[in-house]
């Protein structure tokens, strides 16, 4: 996304103005997140994104309320004398006068009043990152155990951003290489064996909480967190094998690369009845007609999109089962017409 000047910004309607800002914000929470030395960079990154959410937020509010500012403000009564409030409401005011308007909680009260569901994993993981930020004021800082734990939950919250946001509001991210880069290689038994202060610990239980629960379910779209695994051996550069992806076995120049029945799952989770499920919820128009056959045959060609598991592993003319990773859904998006 270019610079746009105060003139051109002021010619979008309200719900585009605030869904270009929470993308500024949500490309700030990543770059500060990447920054090589910053060190407030997990607590920085939770109220950025935190900010880019609600922002997305009303910005879906002012879309179904055809952009009327009403929709965000918060509202009160005033006092007529002691004890006697009015019957009339009125917009509250901050410290310089200007109206006041609704935080991420009542934003998503709001829209489901409006019937505009906001997944409860997404839900889960705001909680999450909003207990990051919280405690930063109260200024604990992030240790490395603390710090893989936002990592985790930071990696969830912009699949959930993006998700949602193409979703509600046709939000394009694609321009971007969106991921936070795992800076503090510290090895998780070094990590698990620092001593955290009482307040800390209480943290890191109420995430590791809310992170178990998120994930403990099937295949799902959205996340309270998503787990990152670096491993690095060491090597000379002249010694170093090259991994190439091919079909072929006899290839001399490949590299054999093991991978057991969990790995395959991990990479391919979805059934077939997973991804019909999936697509039906997905779309308005999706049905498993000709159309839907012949784009999932063109898709599946590429192995990226599909795996087969077969009975006998050494008859492929025997039973089998093909698996789906849940990549193929972009592809999906091009066709169909994505549900608001």
């Amino acid at each position: 996304m270019g610079y746009i000047g105060e003139t051109a910004m002021s010619r979008l309607c309200r719900s585009a103005r605030r869904l270009q800002n929470a993308e500024a914000a949500l490309i700030s929470a990543i770059e500060i997140y990447n920054k090589p030395a910053f060190a407030y960079r997990e607590e920085t990154f939770a109220i950025l994104a935190l900010n880019a959410w609600e922002l997305m937020l009303k910005a879906k509010l002012l879309e179904i309320k055809e952009n009327d500012p009403r929709c965000l403000h918060i509202y009160a009564t005033k006092e007529l004398a002691p004890g006697k409030q009015s019957k009339k409401k009125y917009v509250k005011r901050n410290r310089t006068g200007n109206k006041m308007t609704i935080g991420i909680s009542e934003c998503i009260v709001r829209l489901e009043a409006e019937k505009i569901t906001v997944p409860e994993l997404v839900k889960a993981n705001l909680m999450a990152l909003a207990e990051v930020r919280d405690n930063a004021i109260h200024f604990i800082n992030a240790s490395p155990r603390l710090s893989k734990q936002v990592l985790e939950i930071g990696t969830a919250c912009l699949r959930n951003f993006i998700e949602l946001g193409k979703q509600w509001l046709d939000l394009n991210l694609s321009s971007y290489s969106l991921y936070l880069m795992p800076i503090g290689f510290l090895p998780s038994a070094e990590a698990t064996a620092i001593s955290l202060s009482p307040n800390e610990q209480k943290v890191v239980n109420y995430l590791a909480t809310l992170m178990k629960d998120g994930n403990a379910g099937d295949v799902q779209d959205y996340h309270v967190s998503l787990d990152v695994n670096i491993s690095f051996k060491r090597t000379s550069a002249a010694a170093a094998n090259a991994v190439i992806v091919t079909n072929d076995p006899n290839d001399p120049n490949a590299v054999r690369v093991n991978l057991s029945e969990e790995d395959i799952r991990k990479q391919y989770p979805w059934s077939y009845a997973d991804l019909t499920y999936k697509l039906k919820n997905r779309y308005i128009d999706f049905k498993t007609n000709p159309k839907f056959h012949e784009l999932r045959r063109k898709l599946i060609a590429n192995p990226q999109y599909k795996k087969t598991r077969y009975l006998d592993p050494g008859n492929t003319s025997g039973s089998r089962k093909d698996f789906y990773n849940p990549n193929i859904v972009a592809e999906f998006d091009k066709a169909y017409t994505l549900k608001k």
